[in-house]
């Protein structure tokens, strides 16, 4: 039985990697303005992983050598980490990273679907549905003066961000479906050394190398994505899902956009009007919401 105690470190953990997640599109967003999609991607993967990488070495780690190990998790690293960063880093392109934020927090909706489904744990009860909804209803009203339908390429890019959110929630459930057998850095280090590889192929077969790649406003955005947003943010991840269900950790999600929000007025000047400043309150209710019923088995 968890202590009181561990469970306030999972909370914990799941606000912060809100507040590092909610940080990441601002910098995803910078580096789209030096590089193209797929080369940046691959950039912050592949220093990512080197870090892990270095890390493990120093404590003798050796790659297992299992074949249904590689498998397994070379799908979980497809659905989690290759095909929703494509469609983030390609539909971030059109769309603002704020409207970004908001679309990939869609992932707990689709969480609550892939889980019930595939989860014999994680049932979907009508206090998550309500919950959500109530929550999305909020982000929606963060950003609804950005959502332009009459545009082709932004609505290409919001479909893109809601398979990317679809796609990981897919990822975590299949991840948590395992979770006991998780030991979180070795398993981020190998999900993000098959993700690096998938970028540099895609990067080679589709763009173009950028003219000036040692533009320090690119590599600054990689440098904090790599270390912030990828390597100690997916440990962080997890960690947590191992500890937890995969609708708790999905709130990390979920709540990121609330942290974009202000990160975007803090940083970048960017305002709200009053509607958008309400629609923060549906957010934090539905966080509650979806944690009033069965409450003991968030954590186990």
């Amino acid at each position: 039985m968890r202590t009181q105690f561990q469970k306030y470190k999972i909370y914990i953990g799941v606000l912060l990697l809100g507040i590092i997640w909610g940080s990441t599109w601002l910098a995803i967003k910078f580096g789209l303005e030096k590089s193209p999609p797929f080369f940046a991607a691959a950039l912050r993967f592949i220093f990512a992983f080197i870090i892990l990488f270095i890390w493990q070495k120093i404590k003798g780690y050796t790659f297992p050598r299992d074949i249904e190990y590689w498998k397994n998790t070379t799908i979980i690293a497809l659905f989690m980490f290759i095909i929703p960063y494509a469609m983030v880093y390609w539909g971030e392109q059109y769309i603002s990273s704020g409207l970004s934020a908001v679309l990939f927090s869609s992932q707990p909706l689709f969480v609550v679907i892939f889980a019930h489904y595939i989860s014999k744990t994680e049932k979907a009860g009508i206090n998550k549905i309500v919950g959500l909804l109530i929550g999305l209803f909020g982000l929606f009203l963060i950003y609804k003066d950005t959502i332009d339908y009459t545009k082709p390429q932004s609505f290409q890019g919001m479909t893109a961000l809601l398979l990317a959110a679809a796609s990981a929630a897919l990822g975590l459930v299949l991840l948590s479906k395992k979770k006991h057998n998780v030991d979180p850095v070795p398993e981020v280090m190998i999900h993000l050394g098959i993700t690096a590889i998938a970028f540099v192929l895609m990067s080679l077969l589709f763009e173009e190398i950028p003219e000036n790649i040692f533009s320090l406003k690119l590599w600054i955005s990689i440098s904090y994505l790599a270390v912030f947003g990828t390597a100690f943010g997916f440990i962080l991840y997890y960690w947590i899902a191992k500890h937890t269900t995969a609708f708790l950790t999905s709130f990390s999600i979920f709540i990121s956009p609330v942290f974009a929000v202000f990160l975007g007025w803090l940083v970048l000047d960017e305002t709200m009007n009053i509607i958008g400043i309400l629609g923060v309150l549906p957010v934090l209710v539905s966080v509650i919401v979806t944690q009033i019923k069965n409450k003991s088995s968030q954590i186990n």
